[in-house]
């Protein structure tokens, strides 16, 4: 099955309970790859940097984690399985550019590993988002 995913967004809805992730991240670029998606009948996951690869109604807690490249390795595994899990057979990751943001940096790194250690193609989609 081919998705649409793209990373998850320090901007946030402040909630006491628990949020769809759709409605918990706060991002035009999530809003607009979600919505592509929807338009073309993909699927759409959100990489967190706590949680691994979610979907767009699985409801969540609030939290506020950026993922660092210490992390990388380990949270790939986890993206890995998921995926797997998933029955992800080909990945279109969209993201802004690392130059405009160096934070993106391990969440591309991440994505890119989970693939690798999953046989799956992805397709890196770089954009100009405004989040």
């Amino acid at each position: 099955m081919l998705a649409y995913c793209t990373y998850c967004s320090a901007e946030k809805t402040h909630s006491e309970e628990l949020l769809p992730a759709i409605d918990l991240y706060k991002s035009e670029r999530i809003t607009k790859v979600f919505n592509s998606a929807q338009t073309k009948g993909r699927k759409f996951l959100i990489l967190s940097g706590k949680l691994g690869v979610i979907e767009p109604h699985q409801k969540i807690d609030y939290y506020d984690h950026l993922l660092k490249a210490s992390e990388v390795e380990g949270h790939a595994e986890l993206v890995a399985s998921q995926l797997k899990e998933k029955k992800i057979s080909h990945l279109v990751f969209y993201m802004s550019s690392i130059a405009h943001d160096k934070h993106i940096k391990p969440y591309a790194d991440c994505i890119i590993e989970a693939c690798a250690k999953s046989s799956i193609p992805i397709e890196i989609r770089e954009d100009y988002f405004n989040d």
